[in-house]
């Protein structure tokens, strides 16, 4: 049976079913590490994460934004049972870790949900009312070609640079730029 022809009900299953499996694998790692997890190895390396970070750290010296990427395992399972979906999550952590709240409203969030395999972009308003949903759709679809050719690592860089080029363009870096959030990958 193709995706597409899956009932709804049957893609729930499937999807609480994934997050269950990877709740037991993270229970049974016994490390808090995320970058030792089956789940997050599959995907990148430590070496990766490093470069990621390198990156969005060399991005933000030419212009004024903020770019956030957050990577996140398994979701709790009464989460996913309320409905909750990648949009939603990406929407909770862009204000939950204040990706909202830059000097200038340009923060830019990268969500992956690993399990579901879903991809989130998320641009502050002043931002948004430069670029528009429109190029987050194109970037975002990008990402998304990347990571079914497994091209994990070279989506994420791909994505940073694009968001470079554009916030470079509509704000670039003055006499005052303060590193506002945290230029490492976060692991969730």
């Amino acid at each position: 049976m193709t995706l597409k022809n899956r009932t709804k009900e049957e893609s729930k299953f499937l999807r609480i079913g994934n997050h269950l499996i990877e709740s037991l694998f993270s229970a049974f790692s016994f490390s808090f590490d995320k970058t030792k997890s089956r789940l997050f190895k599959k995907f990148f390396s430590k070496k990766d994460l490093k470069k990621i970070e390198s990156a969005v750290s060399e991005s933000e010296k030419l212009h004024t934004g903020e770019i956030k990427v957050i990577l996140e395992g398994n979701l709790p399972l009464f989460r996913i049972l309320t409905g909750l979906g990648a949009r939603q999550r990406a929407e909770e952590l862009f204000s939950e870790r204040k990706i909202w709240d830059t000097e200038e409203n340009t923060g830019i969030l990268i969500y992956i949900q690993l399990v579901d395999k879903k991809i989130e972009l998320l641009a502050d308003r002043g931002i948004y009312k430069k670029i528009g949903q429109h190029t987050l759709d194109e970037i975002c679809n990008k990402m998304e070609n990347g990571f079914r050719s497994g091209e994990y690592l070279k989506s994420i860089l791909d994505a940073v640079e694009e968001f470079t080029k554009l916030l470079q363009k509509h704000f670039p870096s003055g006499k005052r730029n303060p590193n506002e959030l945290s230029d490492l990958p976060e692991l969730i």
